[in-house]
């Protein structure tokens, strides 16, 4: 291989400093969201509760409360950028189930298929943000 075939992994790995700006907001874009999402969870927790029942959980109340706990301390995380990695595949866990009990469009016709169909599709581009935000930090990491 000649040298200039070779690629030095510090310059694979260097970022320009608008992308890390850009990453850095996308991250507090998320923990902003996830934060928010658990305050909007206290403020309806009867709701919430009455939707998961009515999705067949037989005691919905502590899994509200396991949410907007998952939820703050994930959002918390990325919103000062520390644990990110842990924080952000634990919310993409929290979203894939979320997607598996509360999104079956599969077993859904019509309308309500799309509808949720839709959901299911706006939360798996959360879950791939996500993935992103935690890939930047792991590159981020490679560095240091």
């Amino acid at each position: 291989m000649r040298s200039a075939d070779r690629v030095d992994r510090s310059e694979a790995v260097r970022r320009e400093p608008a992308a890390s700006v850009l990453i850095a907001i996308a991250r507090i874009a998320f923990g902003v969201f996830f934060v928010g999402s658990a305050v909007l969870k206290l403020a309806a927790t009867g709701y919430m509760a009455g939707m998961l029942s009515r999705a067949g959980f037989g005691q919905p109340a502590p899994l509200v409360y396991a949410a907007m706990a998952l939820q703050t301390a994930g959002g918390a995380a990325l919103i000062i950028g520390r644990l990110i990695v842990p924080a952000a595949f634990g919310l993409i866990a929290y979203v894939a189930v979320v997607n598996w009990y509360l999104h079956p469009f599969w077993v859904l016709q019509g309308e309500e298929a799309a509808i949720q169909f839709q959901l299911f599709s706006k939360n798996a581009g959360i879950m791939a943000g996500l993935l992103a935000i935690a890939g930047a930090a792991v590159l981020d990491r490679s560095r240091a």
